[in-house]
């Protein structure tokens, strides 16, 4: 059997549409609404490691959260901070980030210092950049635990993989199935992709390669 590693290589050679169809074919959601590269090009895969945030109560005081020391290298980490406009995110961290072989970032909220962690070439991927601070804001309270995302629930461990189209998330017990059904819809959109540029209509060419029962063929 392939280990993950072997795994995480043929995803990174793949879109995260052809992962999102393959996690379909097995009734699971994995998308994470609304949250974008910070900016086009950005790309990530690997295992999440988690950290959960909530809103601090009235006149509570809450340090930034200490946590990207314990990150292992390879990890990418995922930041539930239900989409409240502060930051748990900035250049600091992409800094330690960095050094530490962390391969990037999913926010569902925001980061700051944009200008600075796109310099550094950093995988982030969020709801968005604001500029004010989460200390005093949102604590962190939570690591390694199951944490939403959108509406993807991610353990630790799941597989996170992103680019321009978005994040998606697979669960770690199905990862050598959703990797072979991803690469048998890349190579069968690439058949069709050749068939068009041939000048084959649509039609036929999505007929020719079962495009709309694909996901039966691959299933049976």
């Amino acid at each position: 059997m392939e280990n993950k590693v072997d795994f995480f290589e043929q995803l990174r050679k793949l879109p995260t549409s052809c992962i999102s169809d393959a996690l379909d074919m097995l009734g699971i959601n994995g998308g994470c609404e609304l949250i974008r590269p910070l900016t086009q090009g950005m790309a990530l895969v690997g295992p999440a490691f988690t950290l959960q945030y909530e809103q601090v109560k009235e006149g509570e005081k809450a340090p930034a959260g200490e946590f990207i020391d314990e990150v292992p290298a390879g990890s990418v980490v995922v930041i539930a901070n239900g989409g409240r406009y502060c930051t748990v995110w900035g250049d600091l961290l992409t800094i330690a980030a960095k050094q530490k072989g962390i391969k990037g970032t999913v926010i569902d909220g925001c980061c700051r210092d944009a200008t600075s962690i796109i310099q550094m070439n950093y995988p982030i991927f969020t709801k968005g950049t604001y500029m004010k601070s989460g200390k005093n804001r949102v604590k962190l309270v939570g690591k390694q635990i199951p944490v939403r995302i959108g509406n993807t629930i991610v353990h630790p461990g799941d597989v996170i993989c992103a680019d321009d189209s978005g994040v998606i998330v697979i669960p770690q017990e199905v990862l050598p199935e959703v990797v072979e059904k991803a690469l048998a819809v890349e190579i069968m959109e690439q058949q069709i992709i050749r068939d068009l540029r041939e000048g084959i209509s649509m039609k036929d060419a999505r007929e020719r390669h079962n495009y709309n029962n694909f996901a039966l063929l691959l299933n049976k």
